[in-house]
């Protein structure tokens, strides 16, 4: 699993959720930003787990400022390293 591949599945994920075309979606921005909360953070990890095969701790989605640092924390704990195929 790479980092683009993570970008892409949000920002697919995100598009979808809100009813916005992919391009509207920033990284440097909040769940809240896009008027998600903490279910909607618990929701979208399960799907992410399921679809790309890694684990994420749902209070990632609100522990970091933003998801270019969610992205970031996910790749140096080497989350994205390896998956299950």
């Amino acid at each position: 699993m790479t980092e683009s591949a993570v970008r892409n599945w949000v920002r697919r994920h995100l598009a979808k959720v809100l009813g916005v075309a992919p391009d509207e979606i920033a990284f440097d921005r909040t769940l809240g930003h896009y008027g998600l909360d903490s279910v909607d953070a618990v929701l979208m990890a399960g799907e992410m787990e399921e679809a790309l095969r890694i684990e994420i701790d749902p209070a990632s989605f609100l522990q970091y400022e933003n998801f270019e640092q969610m992205i970031a924390a996910l790749e140096s704990e080497n989350a994205l390293g390896e998956t299950v195929a």
